[in-house]
C-alpha cells in the first residue's frame, strides 16, 4: 500500500523536483489500518424476498472464498430519510404503537429482515439524489402536513446551547431570482429567534459551499418571534439570489400535534409551508415557489428530520 501510495504522488509530482523522506521509526508511528478490514465493499438494498437466496450456505461459501474477509451489513435508510428498524422486535414510546421506536438491545432470534420506515415530518423535496418514497412537506401545498428538526440535536438532550446546533431550512429557488420577503406558516414548535439569510455566491449553495456565502438580509434578524403565519418584508431593493436559507436558533419548545407526553414532541423546529418572493410598496406579496405534492415543488433541504412514526410508513 505504501508504494502504491507514493507510486500515485510521484505521477503527480513529474516534472518538479521534489525529495520524499520516509521515516521508519518505529516510535515515530502516528496510526495504523488493517487492509483486510479497512478496504472491501458493498452490496445495496437486496430486495426482502430475495434474502433466503442470498444467504445460503452455499452463496455464503462462494463470498468466504472469495477472500472479502469480514463484511458488515446496514440499511442505506439515511439516504431515503428514513428511520431503521435494526431489530423488527422492540418497543413505540407511545403506548398505542407508534412515534420513536428503540429495538429490543438483545434479539431473541436470528434477524433476516429489518426494515425502513419513511418519515412523515421529513421536508426534503429529493432524498440524496433520489426522486422516489415520499414528498416535502415544506412546500406540498398542504398546512395540516409539517417538517420538524431532529429533537436529539436540542439542549435537552445535546446539554449544550441551541445555538452550538442550529438548524436550518433551504429553498432552492430553481434560478436567479429577485427576492425581497418570505412567508412562514410556522408549525409547533416554532423558532423565536432565526435569521433569513440569501446565498452570495458562484454554483450550487447545497453542492458547492466553498463558492460563496450565505448574507443576511437587511431586515432578516428575528428575535421574540410568536409564530403563527407571518410574512416578513426583508429589504427595501429585492437580491437576486437562487438560494434562501432559514437558519433557526432558538425554539419555543412547544408541543406538537403528538401531544406533551414525549418531551421529544416539544423541542426543535416545525414548519407547515414555507413561501419565497418580494413585496411591493403596498405590501402584497407575490410568491415565487411551485406547491405541490409531487416531485414538481420548488426543491427544499433540511437540516435534519423527526424520527416520528408510525407502523403504515413501512
Amino acid at each position: 500500500m505504501g508504494l502504491f501510495l507514493l507510486g500515485l504522488m510521484a505521477c503527480e509530482l513529474r516534472g518538479l523536483a521534489q525529495t520524499i523522506r520516509i521515516d521508519v521509526t518505529p516510535s515515530h508511528l502516528v496510526n495504523t489500518f488493517s487492509p483486510p478490514y479497512a478496504l472491501g465493499t458493498t452490496v445495496d438494498r437486496i430486495p426482502s424476498n430475495a434474502t433466503d437466496m442470498f444467504f445460503a450456505p452455499d452463496q455464503v461459501k462462494q463470498i468466504l472464498e472469495a477472500g472479502w474477509g469480514v463484511v458488515s451489513y446496514r440499511q442505506n435508510t439515511e439516504l431515503f430519510v428514513q428511520a431503521w428498524h435494526w431489530n423488527p422486535k422492540g418497543a413505540w414510546s407511545d403506548p398505542l404503537g407508534k412515534g420513536y421506536f428503540r429495538g429490543d438491545a438483545t434479539p431473541a432470534e436470528l434477524i433476516r429482515h429489518s426494515y425502513g420506515y419513511s418519515l412523515q415530518h421529513r421536508g426534503f423535496t429529493r432524498n440524496g439524489g433520489t426522486e422516489f418514497d415520499g414528498y416535502s412537506r415544506l412546500d406540498d401545498g398542504d398546512v395540516n402536513t409539517y417538517w420538524k428538526s431532529n429533537p436529539y440535536l436540542t439542549k435537552a438532550f445535546t446539554r449544550e446551547d441551541e445555538s452550538r446546533h442550529p438548524q436550518w431550512v433551504v429553498i432552492d429557488l430553481g434560478k436567479m431570482q429577485e427576492v425581497n420577503a418570505v412567508r412562514i406558516a410556522w408549525a409547533e414548535p416554532y423558532a423565536r429567534s432565526y435569521e433569513v439569510q440569501y446565498w452570495a455566491g458562484k454554483g450550487d449553495a447545497m453542492d458547492e459551499p466553498a463558492n460563496g456565502d450565505w448574507k443576511r438580509f437587511v431586515s432578516g434578524l428575528i428575535t421574540n418571534a410568536h409564530g403563527g403565519t407571518v410574512t416578513l418584508p426583508l429589504q427595501p431593493s429585492p437580491e437576486n439570489t437562487k438560494f434562501v436559507r432559514l437558519w433557526m436558533t432558538e425554539s419555543s419548545d412547544s408541543c406538537d400535534t403528538h401531544g406533551s407526553s414525549d418531551r421529544r414532541n416539544c423541542v426543535g423546529y416545525a414548519i407547515k409551508e414555507v413561501y419565497v418572493g418580494t413585496v411591493d410598496q403596498h405590501g402584497a406579496f407575490k410568491d415565487l415557489l411551485h406547491h405541490s405534492p409531487d416531485q414538481n415543488q420548488s426543491l427544499t433541504y433540511c437540516s435534519s428530520v423527526d424520527p416520528w412514526h408510525e407502523p403504515s410508513d413501512l
